[in-house]
C-alpha cells in the first residue's frame, strides 16, 4: 500500500501545479508547499523501488505458474485425446460384435460377454476422459487466472517504472538533477514497447528539481595565467571577455558557459619574430612572441583602457593590432565581433601612417576609449559612441592629425566619422612632408546616452571642461549645453548619471563648490539642485549617483553630518539627507556600486559601530537599515570602492537577489547573496576555502546563472552559480 500511497502523492503532486494561482506571496507558499511534498515523494522513491521488486517477482512467479500450467494443459489434452481414440476404438469393435451377433442364429453366449466386457471397458474410458477434461477445465481457469494475475502486475509495473533522467538543459551541466517519470512502457510516441524505460513520451507524470550548484567554467591549458578572465559582456547567450591562455597572449574569447563551448574568437595581434643572437653560442635565431591585442593590466600595462560594449548582434572593443614607434606604445583602435573569426575586424586604423614619438611631441592617449553603445531599433543596426585621435595622414588638412574628439561608428569605416571638432587645434609641428598636427583636442568624457541625445564633458581652451550634448536625431547638432563655471575656468562635471526627466551631474559653479545640477539639455533648465555645503567653495561632493524610481540617491557631505546618503526630486527642497547613519560629524561614507532591487537602494555603510556592512534605503530614515552585520565587530565586511576592485562590477541584482563580495572573517572575501533580509543573507559560494578568499570580481548574468571569475588559490578562473528555480512538476 505505500506504493499506491507514493503515487497518490506523486499524481496529486503533479496535479496542483497546474492550480497554482493567486499573487507572490500565495505563490510562494504553494512553492514551499510543492518543495516539502517533493521531499516526501522523493523519499518515496526508494520505497517504491522495493515494492516494484517485489511485483516483479511475483510477476516472475506467475510466468512460472503459468508455464507450469500450459505444460499440464498440454498434458491433459493430450491424455484426453488418447483415451478418445482408445475409447473410439472400443466403441468400433463393440459395434462390430453387436453387428456380429444380431446375425447369429444361434446364442453367443461368448459374444454377448465380449460386448459386455467392451461396455464396461467404454464406461470407465469415458468416466477417465470426463475427469481428465474436469482437470483441464481447472487448468484452463488456473491459466485464465494467472494470465489476469501476470496482466495486473505488468499494468502495475508499467504504470510504476521510474526512470531517472536528466534535464540538461535546465540544469547545471555538471550537476544536472533527477527527474522521475511515472508511465506506461506502451511504446506512446518514440517511447519503446516493453523496453523498461518510461520515455518522456510513455510519462505521464514528471517529478524531480534541479539542484542550486556552483561550479568553475574552466580551459584544459595548464599556465598560471589561464583564464583570467576580465571585461565580460553578454551577447545572444554567450560571454565575450579578455583573457590570456598561455599561448595566444591577451586575446578575445567567448563562451556559452561549458568547456566545449568555449573558444578564442580571434587571434588579433599573432606571433611577431625578431632576429636574436643566442649570447652563448652567437648563433642567430628568430625569437617569437604572441603579442597580446587586449592587453589589461591595471597595475603596469602598457594599454590598460580595454573596453567592451555588446549590442544585439555584435559586440564593440578596443584592441592593438600592432604596436607604434621604436618605444613599442600602443594604440588602441575600435573593433568590432559578431562572435565568428571571420566576423572579428578592425573598422579602421585611426593611427595607420604617424609614428608613435612623432618627433618628440608629447599627449597623453592610449588609444580610442570611451565606448558608450547606441542601441539598434528594428532594422537599425547598434551604433557605439567613442573617442579617439585620428592620425591617418593624407594631403592637405584633411591629413592633418585631429586631436581626441567624439566619434560614432556602426562597425564599418563607411559609417565610422568624427562627431565634431570640438577643439581644432592647429600646434606647430613637422616631420618633412606633414607641417601641422593637432594632438589635443576636447578630450570628451563622462559620456552617456538618453533620450537619443549624446550627452558628455569637453575641454576647450575658450570655457574649460563644460557640460555638452549631441542630438542623434534629424536636424540635432552639438550644442554647449551651458558654462556652468562661467569663462575660462572649468566647471569640472561628472558623474554624468541619466535620470528621469533629464541629467543628473556633479559640477563647480566656481562660487558654491562641487554640488548636485540637473539638465534636461538647455541654459535656462540647467542649475545647481541644491547647495549641500553652504559657503563659497565649500564642496559638498556627490558621489554614487544612482536612480532610484523618479528621484535620485547619492552621497553628500554638508559640512555638519560627515558623508551620508542623500535623496533628490531635483527640488531644493526635496533634497535631504535620507539618514544620518554615522551619528555626529562622522562620515558612513556610503558606497557602491549602488544597486535598485525591489523598492530598496543597496550599499556598503560603515555606522561607527559594524564597520563597513552592507545597507538598504526605500528614501526614508526609518527604512534605511543595516541588512546584516556579516563580520562582527568594528572591522565590516565589504571592501566597496577599494583599489582592490578596479576590475569590473563586484554587485548585482539578479532574480530577487542582490549578489555581492563580503568578508566574513572566516571565509576571506566570497560569493554572497541577500533577499533583504538578516536572514536570507548569506554565503553561497566559498571558492577559496579559509581566510585566503577568492574576490569575486565581474559580476555578469547570462540566462538564470550569474558568472563572476575567482581566484581559486591556484588562479583566476570564470566560475558560475546556479540558483534553485524550485520543483520541476509536469
Amino acid at each position: 500500500m505505500k506504493l499506491r500511497s507514493a503515487v497518490i502523492v506523486l499524481l496529486f503532486f503533479s496535479s496542483v501545479l497546474s492550480g497554482c494561482v493567486g499573487n507572490d506571496s500565495e505563490k510562494d507558499d504553494r512553492i514551499d508547499s510543492l518543495e516539502t511534498e517533493l521531499s516526501d515523494s522523493t523519499a518515496d522513491y526508494d520505497e517504491a523501488l522495493e515494492q516494484i521488486s517485489i511485483l516483479q517477482n511475483a510477476l516472475n512467479d506467475a510466468n512460472t505458474a503459468l508455464a507450469s500450467s500450459d505444460v499440464a494443459i498440454n498434458e491433459l489434452s493430450s491424455s484426453i485425446s488418447e483415451l478418445e481414440i482408445l475409447r473410439d476404438d472400443l466403441v468400433a469393435q463393440r459395434e462390430d460384435l453387436t453387428g456380429q451377433l444380431n446375425r447369429s442364429e444361434n446364442n453367443n453366449s461368448a459374444l454377448e460377454q465380449e460386448v459386455s466386457l467392451l461396455d464396461s471397458s467404454i464406461l470407465d474410458l469415458n468416466n477417465q476422459i470426463l475427469s481428465l477434461n474436469d482437470d483441464l477445465q481447472d487448468s484452463l481457469e488456473e491459466s485464465s487466472n494467472l494470465e489476469d494475475t501476470i496482466a495486473a502486475l505488468d499494468g502495475m509495473l508499467n504504470s510504476l517504472t521510474y526512470t531517472n533522467s536528466y534535464a540538461i538543459g535546465d540544469c547545471p551541466l555538471d550537476n544536472p538533477g533527477k527527474i522521475i517519470n511515472v508511465g506506461f512502457d506502451d511504446g506512446e510516441g518514440t517511447g519503446i514497447q516493453g523496453d523498461g524505460i518510461i520515455s518522456d513520451d510513455e510519462a505521464k507524470h514528471r517529478i524531480g528539481e534541479c539542484p542550486g550548484d556552483f561550479g568553475m567554467v574552466y580551459n584544459e591549458t595548464d599556465t598560471e595565467q589561464n583564464w583570467a578572465q576580465q571585461r565580460i559582456v553578454e551577447m545572444q547567450g554567450f560571454l565575450y571577455f579578455t583573457v590570456h591562455d598561455g599561448i595566444h597572449g591577451w586575446e578575445l574569447w567567448r563562451t556559452d558557459g561549458t568547456v566545449d563551448g568555449s573558444n578564442l574568437v580571434k587571434d588579433i595581434r599573432q606571433e611577431n619574430c625578431e632576429p636574436a643572437v643566442d649570447p652563448e653560442t652567437g648563433e642567430q635565431y628568430m625569437e617569437c612572441e604572441n603579442w597580446s591585442s587586449v592587453y589589461d593590466d591595471t597595475w603596469d600595462g602598457v594599454f590598460n583602457d580595454v573596453e567592451f560594449v555588446a549590442g544585439k548582434d555584435k559586440i564593440f572593443f578596443t584592441a592593438m593590432h600592432k604596436m607604434y614607434g621604436e618605444n613599442l606604445g600602443g594604440f588602441a583602435n575600435l573593433w568590432v565581433s559578431d562572435g565568428t573569426e571571420e566576423g572579428t575586424y578592425m573598422v579602421m586604423d585611426m593611427w595607420s601612417a604617424w609614428d608613435y614619438n612623432c618627433d618628440g611631441c608629447e599627449f597623453d592617449y592610449n588609444g580610442v576609449t570611451e565606448l558608450v553603445l547606441i542601441p539598434g531599433i528594428g532594422s537599425a543596426p547598434d551604433r557605439v559612441v567613442f573617442t579617439a585621435i585620428k592620425a591617418i595622414g593624407g594631403v592637405g588638412e584633411e591629413g592633418y592629425p585631429q586631436g581626441e574628439e567624439l566619434w560614432i561608428s556602426d562597425g564599418t569605416e563607411t559609417g565610422t566619422r568624427m562627431i565634431a571638432n570640438i577643439e581644432p587645434e592647429t600646434s606647430s609641428w613637422s616631420n618633412g612632408t606633414q607641417c601641422c598636427a593637432d594632438w589635443d583636442g576636447s578630450v570628451p568624457r563622462n559620456i552617456i546616452f538618453k533620450g537619443n541625445q549624446i550627452w558628455f564633458t569637453a575641454q576647450t581652451e575658450n570655457y574649460g571642461r563644460e557640460f555638452y550634448r549631441f542630438g542623434l536625431e534629424l536636424g540635432g547638432g552639438l550644442f554647449l549645453i551651458k558654462d556652468i563655471n562661467p569663462g575660462t575656468e572649468t566647471s569640472n562635471p561628472m558623474y554624468l548619471t541619466a535620470g528621469s526627466g533629464g541629467i543628473y551631474l556633479s559640477a563647480n559653479d566656481g562660487v558654491n563648490g562641487q554640488e548636485l545640477h540637473y539638465s534636461q539639455g538647455d541654459a535656462f533648465s540647467t542649475n545647481m539642485v541644491k547647495d549641500i555645503w553652504p559657503g563659497v567653495n565649500n564642496s559638498s561632493n556627490p558621489m554614487w549617483l544612482t536612480k532610484f524610481g523618479s528621484r535620485m540617491i547619492f552621497s553628500a557631505d554638508d559640512g555638519e553630518n560627515g558623508r551620508e546618503l542623500w535623496i533628490t526630486d531635483n527640488t531644493e527642497e526635496g533634497t535631504r539627507m535620507i539618514k544620518n547613519i554615522s551619528p555626529g560629524n562622522n562620515s558612513s561614507y556610503p558606497t557602491g556600486p549602488m544597486k535598485e532591487m525591489d523598492g530598496f537602494v543597496y550599499f556598503s555603510a560603515n555606522d561607527g559601530i559594524h564597520g563597513l556592512e552592507l545597507w538598504k534605503t526605500d528614501g526614508t530614515e526609518a527604512g534605511t537599515t543595516m541588512v546584516r552585520d556579516i563580520h562582527e565587530g568594528e572591522n565590516g565586511s565589504l571592501s566597496w570602492g577599494s583599489t582592490a576592485h578596479w576590475h569590473g562590477e563586484y554587485t548585482l541584482a539578479h532574480n530577487g537577489h542582490f549578489y555581492f563580495s563580503a568578508n566574513d572573517g572566516e571565509s576571506g572575501e566570497e560569493l554572497w547573496r541577500t533577499d533583504g533580509t538578516e536572514s536570507g543573507t548569506e554565503l553561497i559560494v566559498d571558492v577559496n576555502v579559509g581566510e585566503g578568499g577568492s574576490w569575486p570580481w565581474w559580476f555578469t548574468k547570462m540566462g538564470d546563472k550569474i558568472y563572476f571569475t575567482s581566484w581559486d588559490g591556484d588562479q583566476r578562473q570564470l566560475w558560475f552559480y546556479w540558483d534553485n528555480p524550485g520543483p520541476v512538476i509536469s
